[in-house]
């Protein structure tokens, strides 16, 4: 398939996206900073891409990760802003549609390709949005084996019910389970309005990068980014590599990055002995050549970052849900739903007992007082540990809602100065 990058004529393979043909045909640098001009690459293999950032036909900036490669492609480099060509026609049509269902499942990962199939096994209506043109989630990107099979056997095995919605993002979740996505289609977008009964969020998680002097040169990205192309794209333009691995899934991808021919010089794993990167070297383009592991310098032109995961709770707060910070995984996963939704899979963080990941609605129906289990045992220890605490607020919540004799009457509130917290 042939394109075109700043002009320059390329070539890729179908089922690449941009950013997967660049790295295939050797381009480093894909951008520069907005301020100072620093040279950019590809970061990540995903919509979460901050580096990578393109102009393509009329649209003025998109992610080069997420622009699925087509025969006569033109795109431009940007500078961190986006470029309108005034000249440009746009010939796309963009309309909307309207769709009700039972359950509504956002994410084509393993947990959400369960959740469709075990809905539609109960006879509900069931819609499946991903926003990959495959469904798999992170079983595209690795080399994992279900039952002696590739998991991707198991996904293509699936007999899933009713209407899935490739290429779509959900991009608004509203009040009474309404879901708000987009499909991109060659001939245009559609808004898709989608009302369900029940929603469940299967969105995954994205890897966390480490801050460290010139993590932001060409040559450096997330360690779940180089597996993908490695094994998704078959992209592996690197020679030696060093991971730098905070989380267990460093390990993974240098596994993966050694099994696609590429030299793992060093894993760098702080918890095993307390090494650290302490900064990167480059060229005089500024790409990467060399890694700083403490005060030694090791020879590499990748470097695969680590450093755990956030789960993707963007839509669950959107919905009014309450987060809350898990101390082990040092982020914020979804915590109690506020409308008929149930979280599944990455977004949940790591795997624990099923009691704790119970919810309960704040008050309400159900709920047997306010907030969940876990928010009344933490106030009850609270009062505990300071009772003139305690007093104080038991006392105030006294005044507060008891009047005095003769001055409360029915229907009409009571507006006294005792009412007032002191």
């Amino acid at each position: 398939m042939r394109f075109t990058f700043d002009g320059r004529p390329l070539r890729g393979e179908p089922g690449d996206t941009l950013a997967a043909a660049l790295l295939r045909n050797g381009v480093r640098v894909v951008g520069r900073s907005v301020t100072l001009g620093r040279p950019r690459g590809v970061f990540t293999a995903g919509p979460e891409e901050p580096n990578a950032l393109v102009r393509v036909g009329p649209d003025p900036m998109l992610a080069a990760t997420t622009v699925e490669l087509y025969d006569g492609l033109e795109a431009w480099s940007l500078r961190g802003k986006g470029r309108v060509d005034p000249h440009a026609v746009d010939e796309r049509r963009c309309d909307k549609g309207y769709l009700h269902c039972d359950v509504l499942v956002v994410g084509g990962g393993p947990a959400g390709l369960a959740a469709a199939s075990a809905a539609g096994r109960l006879g509900a209506r069931v819609i499946l949005v991903d926003d990959q043109p495959r469904l798999g989630g992170d079983l595209l990107n690795g080399r994992l084996l279900l039952d002696d099979a590739p998991a991707l056997d198991w996904v293509a095995g699936l007999d899933l019910p009713g209407r899935v919605l490739t290429r779509t993002t959900a991009v608004g979740y509203y009040d009474h389970n309404y879901v708000v996505a987009v499909e991109r289609r060659a001939r245009g977008e559609r808004l898709w309005h989608i009302r369900a009964r029940r929603v469940v969020l299967a969105t995954g998680a994205h890897e966390r990068s480490v801050a460290f002097p010139g993590n932001d040169r060409p040559g450096v990205m997330l360690a779940s980014a180089a597996r993908a192309y490695a094994n998704r794209y078959g992209v592996a333009p690197w020679r030696r590599a060093v991971v730098f691995a905070c989380a267990d899934s460093g390990h993974e991808a240098a596994a993966d990055l050694a099994a696609a021919g590429v030299e793992v010089v060093e894993v760098v794993d702080p918890r095993r002995d307390g090494q650290v990167v302490t900064g990167t070297t480059g060229d005089a383009e500024g790409v990467l050549k060399g890694v700083l592991i403490g005060s030694r310098h090791v020879e590499a032109d990748l470097l695969a970052v680590a450093g755990g995961w956030n789960p993707a709770v963007h839509l669950f707060s959107q919905s009014q849900g309450r987060a809350r910070f898990d101390e082990e995984l040092q982020a914020f996963v979804p915590g109690t739903s506020a409308q008929a939704e149930r979280s599944a899979g990455g977004v949940q963080g790591p795997v624990r007992h099923p009691r704790r990941h119970r919810r309960r609605p704040r008050g309400g129906h159900g709920s047997g007082g306010t907030g969940t289990r876990r928010q009344r045992r933490r106030r009850r220890e609270r009062v505990r540990r300071e009772p003139d605490r305690g007093a104080r607020a038991g006392r105030w919540r006294a005044r507060r809602w008891r009047a005095p004799r003769g001055q409360a009457r029915r229907g009409q509130a009571w507006r006294g100065q005792a009412g007032r917290r002191p």
